[in-house]
């Protein structure tokens, strides 16, 4: 009889704590339908994104774990928040970037200097503790801009078998030109370096943490570059151009079609030359795509080893009046990235009470059956 008595005691408690949790359930669906609700109606309010005049994305109602909506979690932002310094005359800017963490101090600086070498960027990085101290370095130079023909019909400059048509060397500039911009995204530090007839535009942006620059995410570990050639004059009607770009390291250098801001989700279709120079992973990446006259065209690259430590690259891209294009420069391997296991999704959402609650609910009958048995 007691036994009979038990069972119907815990197939009531049972019936009661099903009811709990679809009463509840409902509750925490109804409200996050008003808080999407909400949301959209915030968004209809405020469509138009905050944007400075330099295309960075300032927009800080977001979400909670990103509050600047750069794509990135706050706790990665502050894990990987740098110290910037910039230093600057006519022909030369030094942009230093720190990060000290258990005792370990990591630091980079570039150099970007204006000549008759062209535009070149100095990449010089150092970890430093209490009894070590590393230092590696590696260079990448805009040398010039060639216009050639498409003999061969293969999209990209040959210098062997296409047409020269002419040469434009990039030797003359005016005075790099800066600005500091304060964003959601905190500092972000732009330079200006054009060359003196106007066609050649570097625009050169670094920060100290991840930064949304015209809708590219830019790590507190590397530079971003926009690459703007603009009213070149033309001698040929057929003919389109190609960047030189010199790259030189002490260490071994080698083609990756995947970089780390795509691994990470940052960004899409890159690729990269890796600088690998006593375990330091160095990178010169860019899109393979470029902006012509508003549209979007694939950016095809030719690489030649001009010796054991140099490397000639061309960017090639087809024939228009405004051409942008992104490339970046910066170290790998050094931001420290969180990620979140999907069983502990729950412990974050709004059916965490519930849980404890039934947790509680459960305990508590099975406690009162056995002292009734």
């Amino acid at each position: 009889m007691n036994n009979v008595k038990t069972r119907h005691l815990f197939g009531k408690s049972l019936l009661i704590m099903v009811l709990f949790l679809l009463v509840s359930s409902a509750a925490v669906v109804n409200a996050q339908d008003d808080t999407t609700t909400t949301e959209q109606e915030d968004e209809h309010e405020d469509e138009f994104e905050d944007e400075t005049e330099d295309g960075i994305t300032d927009d800080s109602d977001d979400e909670d774990d990103d509050h600047d909506d750069d794509g990135v979690s706050d706790d990665d932002e502050s894990h990987n928040e740098r110290e910037v310094q910039v230093y600057l005359t006519d022909t030369h800017a030094e942009i230093e970037s720190k990060h000290e963490s258990g005792g370990v101090e990591n630091s980079f600086k570039i150099e970007v200097t204006t000549g008759l070498d062209g535009l070149e960027f100095k990449l010089e990085y150092e970890t430093e503790n209490s009894t070590l101290e590393t230092e590696k370095e590696f260079e990448v130079e805009f040398d010039e801009i060639v216009e050639f023909i498409d003999d061969n019909g293969n999209g990209v400059y040959d210098e062997e078998s296409d047409t020269d048509v002419q040469t434009m060397e990039l030797v003359s500039f005016n005075p790099i030109a800066y600005r500091l911009v304060n964003t959601s995204n905190g500092d972000v530090h732009i330079f200006n370096v054009t060359s003196t007839d106007g066609v050649f535009t570097a625009m050169v942006y670094a920060t100290g943490e991840f930064a949304d620059i015209n809708g590219t995410v830019v790590a507190p570990t590397q530079v971003k570059i926009d690459v703007i050639i603009r009213d070149f004059n033309y001698i040929d009607d057929g003919s389109q151009l190609a960047l030189k770009v010199k790259l030189e390291a002490s260490g071994e250098t080698s083609y990756d079609d995947t970089t780390e801001d795509e691994e990470d989700g940052r960004a899409t279709d890159e690729v990269e030359i890796d600088f690998l120079v006593d375990g330091m992973d160095g990178f010169f990446s860019w899109k393979e795509t470029a902006e012509v006259d508003g549209v979007t065209y694939p950016v095809n690259a030719t690489i030649d080893e001009v010796s054991a430590t140099e490397q000639k690259l061309y960017l090639n891209y087809v024939r228009g009046d405004v051409i942008i294009h992104d490339p970046k420069i910066g170290i790998e391997n050094i931001l420290v990235m969180s990620s979140n296991g999907p069983g502990l999704d729950i412990l974050s959402s709004n059916y965490l009470p519930i849980v404890l609650v039934s947790a509680i609910v459960v305990v508590g009958l099975a406690f009162a059956v056995k002292r009734r048995a």
